[in-house]
Formats: structure tokens, C-alpha cells, sequence
């Protein structure tokens, strides 16, 4: 408090004479507003508030984990030396450190941010053709909230600019999806999502076969999140799926997906469902692979669980929309050996890797399989009719 702006005054009998200066105290940094710890959802911007007094002014400036916060555009220094990152990543999760400096010291204080779950929204494009129909490039939006009363994730989207010939038949698509909810899927315990795995970036290739024989197969490339957090993700289709008449009573089943750690960066996904057509149930079998960057690591587990439930597929031919809502969680699973021995290999941490050895058991070479033809795939089969029958 004794700083400030002193004055001398001398006088005598013939005049008034004096000076004035100012005493300045100069004092080393302390730190008036703390950072705190701070709990995120992916995608969401956190602001690190950090404030400081001292003579002269401090200067602050921010590190992770000792390192300087350079080269990333989605972090910025505030005015008032707070620290901004947009778009956060699973990987921004550290401890960071607010550091005010001037010439009589430094002071450093930390604070720990944890990023988690995933991507809040979705957004790409999807084009191809469908039974032999090109539809131009329709677009995708989606967004993910967790379900308030159960222990899942709940995706509802929405795909426009799909022409009126193919919207019925789209209805049973769901795993045009599979990126999105595999994406934001809530985890269970130790369970890995998609964008906990992959950070989002990632390629799948999907086979859907049909008991009727279509065939169709989709590439999906997802390309991490925007700046504002969502989930970019562009799908190609090509092949058939099964007509169904735009008045058709479309309802999927609740089912599972197996994913399974081939190798590193590597995974196989496979299910088999069903959807039922003004009451007629009919299965169809898919089966995914995917690659991402092997520098990410393993899943946790040799093989996990994603449930799809409560399942929803709606066609608005007036606004040629696909609507799609969909309870989505992932979980540990269980190997089921269908004739490949299972090797684990040493110096992979925590994490189990599967080596598919030996050859495939054709199911098929049983006559009691089916009731009609039987075809045998990699680690699976499937039962279908001929040409002009239905199951």
C-alpha cells in the first residue's frame, strides 16, 4: 500500500518550489485465479481460466505436460491469459500447466482435463446406387445423446435426397450407420468405442447378404470431427437389397455385432438379423472389416460386444428422408470359435490379439444345416431358398 505518486514541497518566504515521483514496488507473480479440473465430452470446447497479479505485470503462458502448446489451431490464449481448446479430441486429455512469469520470478500451477465419450453429432454424405437406381449424393445428419433411462447411447439421424424408388428398401439399413453408433456407442466398464480406439479416423468395408441372395457392400471412410466436434464420414454403395413396397409394415430387430482384433489396426465385425416385412421375418448376415492406424493401439478385449436395440426406420417420401433411431452400447464379448484356433501373442500389453489359423468348417457339408441351400462364408454360414421362394 505504499506505492503510488509522492510529492515534495519546499517553500520559504519568497516562493514555492516542487517535485513529484512515483514509488513503484515491484513484486513477484502470484496467481489470483486457479485453474480447476475439468470433465468434457469430446467434441465440446474447454476454456482453463488462469489469472495473475504482480509488479511488473506477469505474462502467461500455457504447456502440457512441460511442453509448449504450439501448432495447434484449435487452441488459443485468451486476453485474459485463459486457455481455449475447441473440438476436443480423447486425446487432449493431460495435465496442463498455467505459468506466470515476470522479472522478479515465476509461479506454475496445473490442472487436469479429461476428455470422454464421444462425437455429439454426425454429418457426411452417401452415394452409389441401389438396385441398379444411381441416387446422386444424398446426405446424412445425426446427433447422440445418452438415453435417460437405460445404460446405452442413443443415435437418431437422418438421410436426404433419397428418391422415392429406394426409400423403402433403405429402411432395413441400418448398419449404414454401423460408423456412427460404433462411433458414440456408450461403453461398458473397460470397453473401447469407435472413437476411443480410432480418435474417429478409420475405413470400413461392409458385405450385407440377403437369404434372398442380394448382395450389397458399402466402404465407409470416417475422417475424424470437425472444428465444431462432429463426425465426418462419407459412404459408398453399390449393390441390391431386397424391394419392399413403399406401404410395407418395416420393423429391424434388437442385435449384436462381434468385433474382433485381427491384428494391429486390423478388425473383423460380423452379425447376423433380422427384419421383419408386414410381419414376415427375414435374416440377412453382415460382415465388416476395418482398418485404422495401428499406432492406436488394441481394443482392450480379444473380442467386444456392440448392442443395437430398440431399433427405428422411418420413410418420408415427401421429404425423401430416411429417418433412424437407434440405443447403441459396447461392451466385452465372447470369442466363439467356429473352426479357427485362436493364438496370443506376446508383447501387446494388456490387450489380446487374435491369429485366425487353420482352415474354415464348411457347415454346409452337413445335409441337416438347412432345409434348402446352404452357403458357407469365412467363420459363418447362411440358409436361403432358390430362386423365387423366400424363407
Amino acid at each position: 500500500e505504499d506505492a503510488g505518486d509522492y510529492k515534495c514541497v519546499a517553500t520559504n518566504d519568497v516562493g514555492v518550489v516542487e517535485r513529484s515521483l512515483t514509488l513503484t514496488l515491484q513484486s513477484p507473480p502470484v496467481i489470483t485465479v486457479e485453474p480447476v479440473g475439468t470433465v468434457l465430452e469430446a467434441g465440446a470446447t474447454a476454456v482453463l481460466d488462469c489469472q495473475a497479479r504482480g509488479e511488473p505485470p506477469p505474462t502467461i503462458g500455457w504447456s502440457r505436460q512441460g511442453q509448449p502448446l504450439l501448432g495447434d489451431e484449435r487452441v488459443t490464449l485468451l486476453p485474459n491469459g485463459s486457455l481455449r481448446i475447441a473440438a476436443l479430441q480423447r486425446e487432449d486429455t493431460s495435465e496442463y500447466e498455467c505459468v506466470a512469469r515476470n522479472l522478479l520470478g515465476s509461479v506454475l500451477v496445473t490442472a487436469p482435463l479429461t476428455v470422454q465419450g464421444g462425437p455429439a453429432r454426425a454429418k457426411g454424405s452417401v452415394i452409389g446406387s441401389i438396385n441398379d437406381v444411381e441416387f446422386g449424393i444424398a446426405f446424412l445428419n445425426a446427433t447422440v445423446m445418452d438415453s435417460p433411462d437405460s445404460d446405452t447411447r442413443v443415435v437418431q439421424a437422418k438421410i436426404t435426397n433419397v428418391p422415392r424408388t429406394l426409400g423403402p428398401a433403405m429402411r432395413k439399413l441400418v448398419s449404414i450407420l454401423s460408423p456412427v453408433y460404433w462411433t458414440t456407442a456408450k461403453e461398458i466398464e473397460e470397453a473401447m468405442n469407435g472413437f476411443t480406439l480410432t480418435d474417429a479416423v478409420f475405413k470400413r468395408e461392409t458385405q450385407v447378404e440377403f437369404a434372398t441372395g442380394e448382395i450389397l457392400r458399402m466402404t465407409h471412410v470416417a475422417r475424424g470431427l470437425d472444428a465444431d466436434g462432429a463426425l465426418l464420414l462419407d459412404v459408398v454403395v453399390s449393390g441390391h437389397v431386397l424391394q419392399l413396397q413403399s406401404v410395407a409394415d418395416v420393423s429391424v430387430k434388437d442385435y449384436t455385432e462381434d468385433y474382433i482384433q485381427t491384428g494391429p489396426g486390423q478388425l473383423h465385425a460380423h452379425s447376423t438379423r433380422l427384419f421383419a416385412a408386414d410381419g414376415v421375418s427375414v435374416p440377412y448376415t453382415w460382415n465388416h472389416t476395418i482398418t485404422y492406424d495401428s499406432t492406436k493401439g488394441r481394443m482392450p478385449f480379444l473380442v467386444q460386444t456392440l448392442r443395437a436395440a430398440s431399433i427405428t426406420a422411418e420413410y418420408n417420401p415427401l421429404e425423401e428422408a430416411v429417418a433412424f433411431k437407434i440405443h447403441a452400447s459396447i461392451a466385452k464379448g465372447i470369442y466363439r470359435n467356429r473352426g479357427k484356433v485362436p493364438v496370443f501373442m506376446a508383447g501387446s500389453g494388456n490387450a489380446e490379439v487374435l491369429v485366425l489359423l487353420s482352415t474354415d468348417i464348411d457347415e454346409c457339408e452337413s445335409r441337416d444345416t438347412c432345409q434348402h441351400e446352404c452357403r458357407n462364408s469365412l467363420g459363418s454360414f447362411q440358409c436361403a431358398c432358390p430362386s423365387g421362394y423366400r424363407l
